[in-house]
């Protein structure tokens, strides 16, 4: 997908608890407040209407999917708290398909356009999460704030978050919602207000980010390195960037000299790049590769989707993609246009590609054709599962027909946490069910965070303690996708890879975002090494391309400084990883503080984040030993007690350690302007603003010897930082 013109697109809508819609109008409940101004009733479920709390609506769909009642466990005020326990039929359990719920409904009146501050104090058993979503429906576009607490925190836990009333919303459902399909869920004391909520009681677990530290002492962690313990080996298709066709290829080819860009070659060589998607994003599935070849001077200008009345002229095509890739020491992974294309079309791709001997081995069909709502793009592309799963499959048998030995790709929607926008129901399970056996990996965009579709006014370091956190949901997703991958049974799942076409930080398309151009950010690149240690630890992960390589607008991971490309903070994260990691996982255990994050944006709240991310690798020799580690902190260093185990440290080793003056320091690389380009003042850091004061110094990678290295070492790790070493080992 091109982020560039992604609309917001929560799709909440249809089936989504029915009863509570008509209870709206049927009821007809007015929006009193209580004196502290929430409009919930019998917030704290201390009233009761024979076996359910009063003012709590209990849909009928729900019911056979488990159990509610009154607990006196996990309260925080009063006697009770309301406890929702789920059983197997509570999946799916997103909330198109009727989770088990209780909720309120209310006309949205005097309330649109306003902003309300959403609280509740949340616990959950087993494998159960709590989450409390209030959604303002009836509008153009939906809203929604959620809180959600799982069991990796005893509870009740305190959340909060803002929702912003669309101006044309007709009602409001406030839901106290389980996921999952055993354990147990409680709320209590939920608030939806005008008025921002007082701190948390003393003493409460409250879910915090990252917060200066006072005299910045450092904290102290402990990890545990089993250099003799495999994992798995590491596939540099692992280490790849995603790129576009429009724009002379966002800059690679030069129409000043009509030749590839040379500093770009250069900036993706050091990179260390293995692999480049092309021809886009959501342009794929517009492209026409024929458009791309043949003389440049013979190339027209097309539209490049629907809505694109300035339209681009070809000139960064099959063949130029293919030399930047021989230029740049990549390969290709291409995706073939199965939203307004053809299998012959895409056959004939692989037989061109192939001729004079050359080849590309990757293949993806479609890029994100499950979505439906925002741009026209999406609506005028996308289709049902069913639909793709078949088309697919007919690709895979005409592309194969040219090319037996290709990887084939398929594309899966397993894409953030609880939020993720799903137009048709469970598509991955689905297109697994009719195309597995013709497809080669699951090609899924889990992997952007935090998708600030609505700005809900919150502080940078909330924003980034749940960027930060949201790693964690990665993982999850992926290992979602695999269960639904090993479900298949094991003749047929065991040749499915995963791969995630497009990932990296991402805020938000309008220039008028405040967090529009933080891709550039010290943060992101934090963002950056986490999400690559995700994907080095999931067994399937196979491919991985960052979203993108270059672009002179807000996401390109190089972009323009006085009109020259230059690297931005997550340049420098991958290639720490490109540069300074080795060839085999090992394993490594890690011991620090944590936090809890708040919801931001597509990131769920996330409990008891440690500070210190560590993951280790070996090279194919065992002669060195690789460790990657971020100290997400904004403001304290972490002092580790490093243990090996498995291999016998030989020698000092090297350290390399990306950092900056802020959590929001960048390279000071320039938003393209334009007389109708208008950008927004964008967000700093409250406690040590950067953000403002970019340029080359701000952010850079210093190395250093490491001295004492043993069996058992102690490492300080600055605030903000990613630090790769290498240690000779025997």
């Amino acid at each position: 997908m091109t982020r560039r013109f992604r609309a917001p697109a929560l799709l909440l809508v249809g089936s989504m608890l029915g009863v509570l819609v008509i209870a709206t109008y049927l009821f007809e409940r007015p929006l009193a407040a209580d004196q502290q101004g929430n409009i919930v009733k019998n917030a704290s479920f201390e009233a009761t209407s024979g076996e359910w709390p009063s003012e709590w609506t209990f849909e009928g769909k729900a019911k056979p999917k488990g159990s509610a009642s009154l607990s006196k466990n996990n309260t925080h005020s009063g006697q009770f708290s309301l406890k929702l326990e789920p059983n197997s039929k509570n999946s799916p359990w997103d909330l198109s398909h009727d989770p088990l719920a209780l909720g309120q409904g209310f006309r949205a009146g005097p309330l649109r356009g306003r902003k309300l501050y959403v609280s509740a104090w949340l616990a959950a058993e087993g494998e159960a999460a709590a989450t409390l979503d209030v959604v303002a429906l009836g509008g153009r576009t939906p809203a929604l704030a959620e809180l959600k607490q799982t069991s990796a925190k005893s509870g009740p836990v305190y959340r909060e978050d803002v929702l912003l009333v669309p101006s044309d919303a007709k009602f409001l459902v406030v839901d106290c919602v389980v996921q999952g399909t055993s354990g147990a869920a409680y709320f209590d004391d939920v608030s939806v207000s005008e008025t921002a909520p007082s701190s948390p009681e003393a003493g409460g677990a409250v879910g915090s980010a990252p917060t200066p530290a006072a005299k910045a002492q450092p904290l102290e962690a402990q990890i545990a390195v089993d250099a003799g313990h495999d994992v798995r080996t590491v596939r540099r298709t692992l280490f790849g960037m995603a790129t576009e066709w429009i724009w002379d290829g966002n800059g690679m080819w030069n129409s000043s000299h009509k030749s590839l860009d040379p500093e770009l070659i250069q900036l993706t060589r050091d990179l260390g790049t293995t692999l480049l998607r092309f021809p886009g994003g959501l342009f794929a599935d517009y492209y026409h590769w024929r458009d791309g070849i043949g003389p440049q001077g013979s190339r027209r200008k097309t539209s490049s989707m629907p809505g694109d009345r300035d339209g681009s002229v070809h000139n960064f095509g099959t063949d130029e993609a293919l030399a930047f890739a021989d230029q740049t020491g990549s390969h290709l992974l291409i995706t073939v246009n199965a939203g307004t294309g053809t299998a012959e079309e895409a056959a004939d791709w692989v037989r061109y590609v192939n001729r004079s001997g050359r080849r590309v081995e990757y293949w993806e069909v479609g890029n994100e054709l499950y979505v439906k709502m925002g741009h026209a793009a999406f609506s005028n592309a996308t289709m049902t599962p069913e639909q793709y799963g078949q088309k697919f499959v007919q690709f895979a048998k005409a592309m194969r027909a040219v090319d037996p030995g290709i990887k084939i790709g398929a594309i899966g929607d397993e894409n953030f946490g609880a939020l993720s926008p799903r137009a048709y129901g469970d598509w991955t399970a689905k297109v697994l069910a009719i195309a597995g056996k013709d497809m080669d990996f699951l090609s899924i965009h889990n992997g952007y965070s935090p998708v600030l579709f609505q700005d809900k006014g919150q502080s940078l370091r909330k924003v980034y303690a749940a960027m930060l956190a949201a790693p964690f949901q990665v993982r999850d997703t992926l290992e979602t996708a695999s269960r639904k991958i090993a479900s298949l049974g094991t003749e047929r799942d065991a040749h499915i890879r995963l791969a995630v076409t497009e990932w990296g930080p991402y805020f938000q398309e309008n220039p008028s975002g405040r967090f529009v151009d933080h891709v550039k950010t010290l943060g992101s690149a934090l963002y950056a090494a986490a999400a690559m240690k995700v994907f080095l630890e999931t067994p399937k992960m196979e491919v991985a391309t960052g979203f993108k390589l270059s672009d002179e607008l807000h996401q390109g991971w190089i972009g323009k400084r006085n009109g020259h490309w230059a690297p931005k903070p997550p340049y420098y994260a991958l290639q720490l990883y490109t540069h300074h990691f080795g060839t085999v996982v090992v394993s490594s255990k890690t011991e620090a503080p944590t936090y809890d994050s708040q919801p931001a944006g597509l990131v769920d709240a996330l409990s008891n984040v440690p500070y210190l991310d560590v993951i280790s690798s070996r090279s194919d020799d065992s002669r060195t030993l690789y460790l990657m580690v971020v100290n997400k902190h904004f403001d304290s260093p972490i002092q580790a007690r490093i243990s090996i185990s498995g291999r016998r440290p030989t020698g000092s080793g090297m350290a390399w350690t990306l950092n900056g003056t802020g959590i929001d320091a960048n390279t000071g690389t320039q938003l393209f302007q334009a007389p109708q380009a208008h950008w927004a003042e964008q967000a700093t850091d409250e406690a040590n603003p950067r953000f403002k004061l970019g340029g080359p110094d701000e952010v850079s990678v210093k190395s250093e010897s490491l001295r004492g290295v043993s069996a058992g070492f102690s490492h300080t790790f600055p605030a903000h930082s990613v630090t790769a070493m290498e240690i000779p080992v025997l």
